[in-house]
Protein backbone atom coordinates (compact mmCIF):
# COMPACT_ATOMS: atom_id res chain seq x y z
CA UNK A 1 0.00 0.00 0.00
CA UNK A 2 2.86 2.04 0.84
CA UNK A 3 4.62 1.46 -2.29
CA UNK A 4 1.02 2.44 -4.10
CA UNK A 5 1.04 5.83 -2.25
CA UNK A 6 4.21 6.69 -3.29
CA UNK A 7 3.86 5.63 -7.31
CA UNK A 8 0.19 7.48 -7.04
CA UNK A 9 1.89 10.95 -5.85
CA UNK A 10 4.74 10.75 -8.13
CA UNK A 11 2.23 10.64 -11.03
CA UNK A 12 0.27 12.92 -9.85
CA UNK A 13 3.57 15.26 -9.37
CA UNK A 14 4.71 14.14 -13.10
CA UNK A 15 0.67 15.56 -14.49
CA UNK A 16 1.18 19.01 -12.66
CA UNK A 17 4.60 19.31 -14.07
CA UNK A 18 3.07 18.79 -17.77
CA UNK A 19 0.48 21.34 -17.13
CA UNK A 20 2.80 23.76 -15.83
CA UNK A 21 5.37 23.50 -18.59
CA UNK A 22 2.03 23.86 -21.33
CA UNK A 23 0.98 26.56 -19.71
CA UNK A 24 4.33 28.53 -19.95
CA UNK A 25 4.86 27.67 -23.15
CA UNK A 26 1.43 29.08 -24.32
CA UNK A 27 2.40 32.12 -22.12
CA UNK A 28 5.60 32.24 -23.99
CA UNK A 29 3.89 31.96 -27.42
CA UNK A 30 1.51 34.90 -26.70
CA UNK A 31 4.16 37.26 -25.46
CA UNK A 32 5.81 36.53 -28.38
CA UNK A 33 2.93 36.90 -30.69
CA UNK A 34 2.16 40.29 -28.60
CA UNK A 35 5.67 41.65 -29.59
CA UNK A 36 5.61 40.64 -33.15
CA UNK A 37 2.02 42.57 -33.16
CA UNK A 38 4.03 45.43 -31.68
CA UNK A 39 7.00 46.07 -33.51
CA UNK A 40 4.50 45.54 -37.35
CA UNK A 41 2.29 48.40 -35.45
CA UNK A 42 5.48 50.35 -34.97
CA UNK A 43 6.93 49.95 -38.25
CA UNK A 44 3.63 50.88 -40.13
CA UNK A 45 3.21 54.06 -37.97
CA UNK A 46 6.61 54.97 -38.95
CA UNK A 47 5.83 54.66 -42.62
CA UNK A 48 2.93 56.64 -42.10
CA UNK A 49 4.71 59.57 -41.02
CA UNK A 50 6.91 59.54 -43.32
CA UNK A 51 4.28 60.29 -45.83
CA UNK A 52 2.00 62.59 -43.60
CA UNK A 53 5.22 64.35 -42.39
CA UNK A 54 5.56 68.06 -43.33
CA UNK A 55 8.74 69.22 -44.01
CA UNK A 56 10.05 72.46 -42.73
CA UNK A 57 13.23 74.65 -43.28
CA UNK A 58 15.40 73.39 -40.09
CA UNK A 59 18.45 72.83 -38.67
CA UNK A 60 19.39 69.89 -36.47
CA UNK A 61 22.62 70.21 -35.19
CA UNK A 62 24.71 73.49 -33.82
CA UNK A 63 27.21 72.72 -35.76
CA UNK A 64 25.54 73.58 -39.07
CA UNK A 65 26.17 77.06 -39.61
CA UNK A 66 26.49 80.17 -42.37
CA UNK A 67 23.74 78.77 -44.80
CA UNK A 68 23.36 80.78 -47.95
CA UNK A 69 22.36 81.11 -51.68
CA UNK A 70 24.30 82.50 -54.47
CA UNK A 71 23.97 82.64 -58.11
CA UNK A 72 25.83 83.41 -61.47
CA UNK A 73 23.70 86.88 -61.31
CA UNK A 74 23.28 87.29 -57.85
CA UNK A 75 26.12 87.36 -54.34
CA UNK A 76 22.50 87.49 -52.58
CA UNK A 77 20.73 85.30 -54.07
CA UNK A 78 16.97 83.11 -53.30
CA UNK A 79 17.27 78.84 -52.79
CA UNK A 80 15.48 79.63 -56.46
CA UNK A 81 16.27 78.06 -59.74
CA UNK A 82 14.14 78.94 -62.83
CA UNK A 83 13.68 75.52 -64.57
CA UNK A 84 15.57 75.30 -67.71
CA UNK A 85 17.92 78.11 -67.22
CA UNK A 86 21.72 78.10 -67.12
CA UNK A 87 21.78 80.02 -63.86
CA UNK A 88 22.21 76.98 -61.27
CA UNK A 89 21.77 78.13 -57.39
CA UNK A 90 25.05 77.11 -54.99
CA UNK A 91 24.51 76.22 -51.47
CA UNK A 92 26.88 76.93 -48.85
CA UNK A 93 27.46 75.99 -45.17
CA UNK A 94 30.32 75.29 -42.46
CA UNK A 95 29.85 72.20 -40.13
CA UNK A 96 32.10 72.93 -37.15
CA UNK A 97 34.32 70.05 -37.16
CA UNK A 98 37.79 69.65 -37.04
CA UNK A 99 37.65 66.93 -39.73
CA UNK A 100 36.47 66.18 -43.24
CA UNK A 101 33.21 64.58 -42.75
CA UNK A 102 31.25 62.82 -46.28
CA UNK A 103 27.73 64.06 -46.77
CA UNK A 104 24.93 63.49 -49.26
CA UNK A 105 22.05 65.38 -49.80
CA UNK A 106 18.77 64.21 -50.74
CA UNK A 107 15.67 65.91 -52.84
CA UNK A 108 12.48 65.48 -51.67
CA UNK A 109 9.14 66.64 -54.38
CA UNK A 110 6.99 68.82 -52.12
CA UNK A 111 2.65 70.16 -52.29
CA UNK A 112 2.42 73.90 -52.00
CA UNK A 113 1.72 73.19 -48.17
CA UNK A 114 5.45 71.07 -47.77
CA UNK A 115 4.05 67.80 -47.59
CA UNK A 116 5.56 64.66 -49.72
CA UNK A 117 4.27 64.92 -52.90
CA UNK A 118 2.71 62.36 -54.90
CA UNK A 119 5.19 62.57 -58.35
CA UNK A 120 7.63 59.87 -57.71
CA UNK A 121 11.34 60.68 -57.32
CA UNK A 122 12.02 59.30 -61.67
CA UNK A 123 9.36 62.18 -62.73
CA UNK A 124 10.61 64.93 -60.63
CA UNK A 125 14.80 64.63 -61.09
CA UNK A 126 16.34 63.70 -64.06
CA UNK A 127 19.57 61.69 -62.58
CA UNK A 128 20.07 61.43 -58.80
CA UNK A 129 18.07 62.47 -56.19
CA UNK A 130 20.69 61.76 -53.47
CA UNK A 131 24.15 62.48 -53.90
CA UNK A 132 27.30 63.33 -52.45
CA UNK A 133 28.47 67.03 -51.69
CA UNK A 134 32.45 66.61 -53.09
CA UNK A 135 33.11 70.40 -52.40
CA UNK A 136 34.45 70.54 -49.35
CA UNK A 137 37.22 72.46 -47.51
CA UNK A 138 38.82 72.53 -44.08
CA UNK A 139 39.33 76.47 -42.93
CA UNK A 140 42.74 77.05 -42.77
CA UNK A 141 43.57 79.59 -40.03
CA UNK A 142 41.01 80.28 -37.95
CA UNK A 143 40.69 79.74 -34.58
CA UNK A 144 37.09 78.08 -34.36
CA UNK A 145 37.81 75.38 -37.14
CA UNK A 146 35.41 73.94 -40.10
CA UNK A 147 34.72 72.43 -42.98
CA UNK A 148 33.21 74.59 -45.59
CA UNK A 149 31.06 72.94 -48.04
CA UNK A 150 29.31 74.27 -51.52
CA UNK A 151 27.39 72.39 -54.44
CA UNK A 152 25.34 73.71 -57.48
CA UNK A 153 21.35 72.87 -58.30
CA UNK A 154 21.28 71.71 -61.03
CA UNK A 155 24.51 70.11 -61.64
CA UNK A 156 26.19 67.39 -63.27
CA UNK A 157 24.52 64.59 -61.39
CA UNK A 158 21.13 66.02 -60.51
CA UNK A 159 18.48 68.19 -63.05
CA UNK A 160 15.24 69.05 -62.04
CA UNK A 161 12.24 68.29 -64.28
CA UNK A 162 9.79 69.80 -62.83
CA UNK A 163 8.55 73.08 -61.06
CA UNK A 164 7.47 72.88 -57.46
CA UNK A 165 8.50 73.21 -53.99
CA UNK A 166 11.42 70.54 -52.82
CA UNK A 167 13.01 69.88 -49.34
CA UNK A 168 16.67 69.35 -49.52
CA UNK A 169 17.69 67.21 -46.27
CA UNK A 170 21.74 66.66 -45.68
CA UNK A 171 22.66 64.18 -43.51
CA UNK A 172 26.10 62.19 -43.28
CA UNK A 173 27.05 59.21 -45.40
CA UNK A 174 24.06 56.49 -45.09
CA UNK A 175 22.29 58.11 -42.48
CA UNK A 176 19.27 60.10 -44.05
CA UNK A 177 17.15 59.25 -41.40
CA UNK A 178 19.63 61.45 -38.89
CA UNK A 179 19.60 64.74 -41.11
CA UNK A 180 22.17 67.75 -40.05
CA UNK A 181 19.36 70.41 -41.95
CA UNK A 182 16.23 70.31 -44.15
CA UNK A 183 16.21 73.51 -46.85
CA UNK A 184 13.61 74.57 -48.65
CA UNK A 185 14.48 75.06 -52.48
CA UNK A 186 11.82 76.51 -55.34
CA UNK A 187 12.00 75.44 -59.08
CA UNK A 188 9.98 77.92 -61.02
CA UNK A 189 8.71 77.54 -64.50
CA UNK A 190 8.71 81.67 -64.83
CA UNK A 191 5.87 80.70 -67.10
CA UNK A 192 3.58 83.29 -65.63
CA UNK A 193 4.07 87.12 -65.21
CA UNK A 194 3.27 89.68 -61.96
CA UNK A 195 2.30 92.84 -61.43
CA UNK A 196 2.44 93.88 -57.63
CA UNK A 197 1.65 97.13 -56.53
CA UNK A 198 1.96 98.86 -52.73
CA UNK A 199 0.21 101.92 -51.85
CA UNK A 200 -1.25 103.19 -48.72
CA UNK A 201 -3.66 100.92 -46.31
CA UNK A 202 -7.50 102.56 -46.81
CA UNK A 203 -7.74 102.11 -43.07
CA UNK A 204 -7.46 105.69 -42.21
CA UNK A 205 -6.53 105.09 -38.22
CA UNK A 206 -3.90 102.18 -39.89
CA UNK A 207 -2.45 104.06 -42.86
CA UNK A 208 0.93 105.26 -41.42
CA UNK A 209 1.78 101.61 -40.06
CA UNK A 210 0.47 99.29 -43.26
CA UNK A 211 1.11 98.28 -46.47
CA UNK A 212 -1.65 97.72 -48.76
CA UNK A 213 -1.16 95.92 -52.44
CA UNK A 214 -3.09 94.80 -55.10
CA UNK A 215 -1.80 91.89 -58.02
CA UNK A 216 -2.17 91.12 -61.02
CA UNK A 217 -1.05 87.49 -62.67
CA UNK A 218 -1.03 86.34 -66.04
CA UNK A 219 -1.51 82.47 -67.09
CA UNK A 220 -1.38 80.26 -70.42
CA UNK A 221 -5.52 80.08 -70.48
CA UNK A 222 -4.71 76.88 -73.15
CA UNK A 223 -3.28 74.69 -70.08
CA UNK A 224 -4.74 76.14 -67.34
CA UNK A 225 -7.99 74.31 -65.56
CA UNK A 226 -10.39 76.62 -63.29
CA UNK A 227 -8.01 79.53 -62.22
CA UNK A 228 -10.66 80.42 -59.91
CA UNK A 229 -9.95 77.04 -58.13
CA UNK A 230 -6.55 75.60 -58.93
CA UNK A 231 -3.97 79.00 -58.67
CA UNK A 232 -3.08 80.14 -55.32
CA UNK A 233 -0.66 82.79 -54.83
CA UNK A 234 1.71 83.06 -51.85
CA UNK A 235 3.03 86.30 -50.69
CA UNK A 236 5.97 87.00 -47.55
CA UNK A 237 7.31 90.42 -46.72
CA UNK A 238 10.91 90.13 -45.78
CA UNK A 239 10.72 85.96 -45.90
CA UNK A 240 8.47 85.63 -42.66
CA UNK A 241 6.79 82.99 -42.71
CA UNK A 242 4.89 83.53 -40.20
CA UNK A 243 2.63 86.22 -41.29
CA UNK A 244 2.41 85.04 -44.89
CA UNK A 245 -0.61 85.44 -47.35
CA UNK A 246 -2.24 83.22 -49.58
CA UNK A 247 -4.42 84.58 -52.18
CA UNK A 248 -6.87 82.43 -54.71
CA UNK A 249 -10.48 83.19 -56.21
CA UNK A 250 -9.46 86.54 -57.72
CA UNK A 251 -11.95 89.57 -57.77
CA UNK A 252 -11.96 88.86 -61.40
CA UNK A 253 -10.29 87.68 -65.02
CA UNK A 254 -9.47 89.78 -67.42
CA UNK A 255 -8.25 88.28 -70.52
CA UNK A 256 -5.81 86.04 -69.55
CA UNK A 257 -4.77 87.40 -65.99
CA UNK A 258 -6.21 87.58 -62.36
CA UNK A 259 -6.92 89.94 -60.68
CA UNK A 260 -6.70 91.45 -57.07
CA UNK A 261 -7.67 94.65 -56.33
CA UNK A 262 -6.99 96.43 -52.82
CA UNK A 263 -8.94 95.08 -49.74
CA UNK A 264 -8.40 95.20 -45.72
CA UNK A 265 -7.50 91.73 -45.71
CA UNK A 266 -4.58 91.94 -48.14
CA UNK A 267 -1.92 94.27 -46.06
CA UNK A 268 1.42 93.95 -44.25
CA UNK A 269 2.31 95.98 -41.14
CA UNK A 270 4.75 98.74 -43.07
CA UNK A 271 7.89 97.13 -40.39
CA UNK A 272 11.55 98.81 -39.91
CA UNK A 273 14.96 98.70 -41.61
CA UNK A 274 16.50 95.88 -40.53
CA UNK A 275 19.37 96.64 -37.95
CA UNK A 276 22.78 95.51 -39.04
CA UNK A 277 26.05 95.40 -37.86
CA UNK A 278 29.47 94.61 -39.13
CA UNK A 279 32.15 92.35 -37.84
CA UNK A 280 34.08 91.99 -41.14
CA UNK A 281 37.56 92.52 -39.29
CA UNK A 282 38.39 91.06 -35.76
CA UNK A 283 41.10 93.80 -35.43
CA UNK A 284 39.35 97.14 -36.05
CA UNK A 285 35.85 97.98 -35.05
CA UNK A 286 32.70 99.48 -36.69
CA UNK A 287 29.32 101.43 -36.27
CA UNK A 288 27.77 99.22 -33.71
CA UNK A 289 30.17 97.20 -32.24
CA UNK A 290 31.41 98.26 -28.67
CA UNK A 291 34.62 96.31 -28.59
CA UNK A 292 35.94 93.14 -29.82
CA UNK A 293 37.99 90.77 -27.89
CA UNK A 294 39.80 87.54 -27.39
CA UNK A 295 38.74 85.43 -24.16
CA UNK A 296 38.75 81.84 -23.64
CA UNK A 297 39.80 80.59 -26.90
CA UNK A 298 37.72 82.37 -29.05
CA UNK A 299 36.65 85.82 -30.20
CA UNK A 300 33.86 87.65 -28.46
CA UNK A 301 32.34 91.03 -29.94
CA UNK A 302 30.03 93.07 -27.77
CA UNK A 303 27.13 95.21 -30.14
CA UNK A 304 25.88 98.30 -28.78
CA UNK A 305 22.61 98.08 -26.61
CA UNK A 306 19.77 98.00 -29.14
CA UNK A 307 16.64 100.33 -28.32
CA UNK A 308 12.95 99.68 -28.62
CA UNK A 309 11.82 101.19 -31.72
CA UNK A 310 8.13 100.74 -32.06
CA UNK A 311 7.54 104.96 -31.20
CA UNK A 312 10.30 106.52 -32.52
CA UNK A 313 10.63 108.24 -35.99
CA UNK A 314 11.00 106.81 -39.38
CA UNK A 315 14.66 106.38 -39.90
CA UNK A 316 15.26 105.74 -44.15
CA UNK A 317 18.57 104.00 -44.69
CA UNK A 318 19.63 101.21 -47.13
CA UNK A 319 19.25 97.37 -45.77
CA UNK A 320 19.31 94.25 -47.28
CA UNK A 321 16.32 92.77 -45.81
CA UNK A 322 17.23 90.64 -43.40
CA UNK A 323 19.98 89.03 -45.43
CA UNK A 324 23.76 88.53 -44.95
CA UNK A 325 27.15 88.19 -46.60
CA UNK A 326 30.58 86.63 -45.57
CA UNK A 327 33.49 88.36 -45.93
CA UNK A 328 36.70 89.25 -43.92
CA UNK A 329 39.01 91.96 -44.52
CA UNK A 330 41.70 89.86 -42.10
CA UNK A 331 42.44 87.03 -44.25
CA UNK A 332 42.07 86.64 -48.36
CA UNK A 333 39.63 83.93 -49.06
CA UNK A 334 36.41 84.41 -46.83
CA UNK A 335 34.82 81.29 -47.24
CA UNK A 336 37.33 78.95 -45.38
CA UNK A 337 39.19 81.65 -44.04
CA UNK A 338 37.16 83.79 -42.20
CA UNK A 339 36.58 83.37 -38.26
CA UNK A 340 33.62 82.34 -35.66
CA UNK A 341 33.59 85.02 -32.63
CA UNK A 342 30.55 85.30 -29.89
CA UNK A 343 27.97 87.82 -31.18
CA UNK A 344 26.60 89.37 -27.49
CA UNK A 345 23.14 91.28 -28.42
CA UNK A 346 21.48 93.57 -25.91
CA UNK A 347 18.03 94.91 -26.21
CA UNK A 348 17.33 98.02 -23.24
CA UNK A 349 14.02 97.15 -21.89
CA UNK A 350 12.88 98.27 -18.63
CA UNK A 351 10.81 95.43 -17.52
CA UNK A 352 10.52 92.01 -18.84
CA UNK A 353 7.77 91.45 -21.07
CA UNK A 354 5.21 88.67 -21.03
CA UNK A 355 5.79 87.98 -24.94
CA UNK A 356 9.04 86.31 -25.79
CA UNK A 357 11.18 87.86 -28.12
CA UNK A 358 13.79 86.32 -30.53
CA UNK A 359 16.40 87.62 -33.11
CA UNK A 360 15.21 87.04 -36.58
CA UNK A 361 16.64 87.29 -39.90
CA UNK A 362 18.75 84.87 -42.23
CA UNK A 363 21.22 84.46 -39.59
CA UNK A 364 18.57 82.16 -38.04
CA UNK A 365 17.64 80.64 -40.90
CA UNK A 366 14.08 82.63 -41.47
CA UNK A 367 13.18 80.77 -38.10
CA UNK A 368 11.99 81.35 -34.96
CA UNK A 369 14.70 79.10 -32.95
CA UNK A 370 15.57 78.77 -29.32
CA UNK A 371 18.36 78.79 -30.02
CA UNK A 372 17.51 82.77 -30.62
CA UNK A 373 15.35 83.78 -27.44
CA UNK A 374 16.32 86.41 -25.95
CA UNK A 375 16.78 86.15 -22.34
CA UNK A 376 15.74 88.79 -19.64
CA UNK A 377 18.43 90.44 -17.00
CA UNK A 378 16.32 91.98 -13.88
CA UNK A 379 19.65 93.73 -12.68
CA UNK A 380 20.42 95.13 -16.32
CA UNK A 381 17.14 95.76 -17.10
CA UNK A 382 18.03 94.00 -21.11
CA UNK A 383 17.26 90.96 -22.76
CA UNK A 384 19.93 89.46 -24.48
CA UNK A 385 21.50 86.24 -26.03
CA UNK A 386 24.78 84.99 -27.69
CA UNK A 387 25.32 84.02 -31.48
CA UNK A 388 28.26 82.07 -32.69
CA UNK A 389 28.57 83.40 -36.30
CA UNK A 390 31.13 84.07 -39.28
CA UNK A 391 32.58 87.16 -40.29
CA UNK A 392 30.58 89.21 -42.37
CA UNK A 393 27.82 91.91 -42.61
CA UNK A 394 24.71 91.04 -40.84
CA UNK A 395 20.73 92.23 -40.92
CA UNK A 396 18.66 91.31 -38.33
CA UNK A 397 15.45 92.26 -36.15
CA UNK A 398 13.68 91.47 -32.81
CA UNK A 399 9.94 89.77 -33.19
CA UNK A 400 7.79 89.36 -30.22
CA UNK A 401 5.81 85.84 -30.13
CA UNK A 402 2.77 85.14 -27.71
CA UNK A 403 -0.36 82.55 -27.60
CA UNK A 404 -1.77 84.83 -30.34
CA UNK A 405 0.44 86.87 -32.18
CA UNK A 406 4.01 86.58 -33.76
CA UNK A 407 5.19 90.16 -34.57
CA UNK A 408 8.32 92.51 -35.29
CA UNK A 409 5.51 95.85 -34.39
CA UNK A 410 5.82 95.57 -30.88
CA UNK A 411 9.57 96.36 -30.69
CA UNK A 412 10.64 97.57 -34.30
CA UNK A 413 7.71 99.34 -34.97
CA UNK A 414 5.86 99.74 -38.06
CA UNK A 415 6.12 102.50 -40.91
CA UNK A 416 4.19 103.02 -44.13
CA UNK A 417 7.88 104.35 -45.78
CA UNK A 418 9.60 101.25 -44.95
CA UNK A 419 11.46 100.08 -47.96
CA UNK A 420 10.56 96.22 -47.81
CA UNK A 421 10.96 92.98 -50.15
CA UNK A 422 8.13 90.84 -50.58
CA UNK A 423 8.49 87.45 -52.34
CA UNK A 424 5.40 86.51 -54.60
CA UNK A 425 4.93 82.65 -55.69
CA UNK A 426 2.44 81.48 -57.80
CA UNK A 427 1.24 77.83 -57.59
CA UNK A 428 -1.20 75.68 -59.87
CA UNK A 429 -2.56 72.61 -58.81
CA UNK A 430 -2.59 70.65 -62.05
CA UNK A 431 -5.81 68.36 -61.91
CA UNK A 432 -4.16 66.62 -64.85
CA UNK A 433 -0.46 66.01 -63.35
CA UNK A 434 -1.36 65.78 -59.87
CA UNK A 435 1.02 68.18 -58.25
CA UNK A 436 1.10 71.64 -57.58
CA UNK A 437 3.62 73.84 -60.17
CA UNK A 438 5.14 77.04 -59.37
CA UNK A 439 3.87 79.18 -62.46
CA UNK A 440 6.47 82.17 -60.84
CA UNK A 441 8.27 83.13 -58.20
CA UNK A 442 9.41 87.15 -58.32
CA UNK A 443 10.88 89.04 -56.00
CA UNK A 444 9.58 92.62 -55.52
CA UNK A 445 11.16 95.67 -53.92
CA UNK A 446 8.33 98.93 -52.96
CA UNK A 447 11.39 101.74 -52.76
Amino acid sequence: MIINKIRLTEFIFVIILKILLINSCRVRQNNISKVDDYFSLDESVNENEEENQKYDQKIFTKDFKSLSFKSNSLILGDPCYYLNSANPVTIYFDLLRNHSESLQYQLIHCDKDWMKSNISSMDAIDGFDTDYIENQKISYGPIQQYIHYNFKLPNDHTNFLISGNYIIKIFSEGESNKPVATIKFFVSEQSSNINFNIDESSDVEQSKYLQSYELECTYNSSNTIDPFSNIFINIEQNHQSFNQQWLYGPNFIKENKLVFLPSEDQTFNGGNEFRFFDISSFRNGSQFVEKTFFEDTCYKIILKVDQKRSYRQYLEYKDMNGRFFVRTYDSDEADFQSDYGWVEFKLNMRKELSDSIYIYGQLSSWKLDDSFLMKYDSISKMYFNQLLLKQGFYNYIYVSKNSETISTRKIEGAHFQTNNEYTVKVYYRDPLEMYDRIMCYKNIKNN
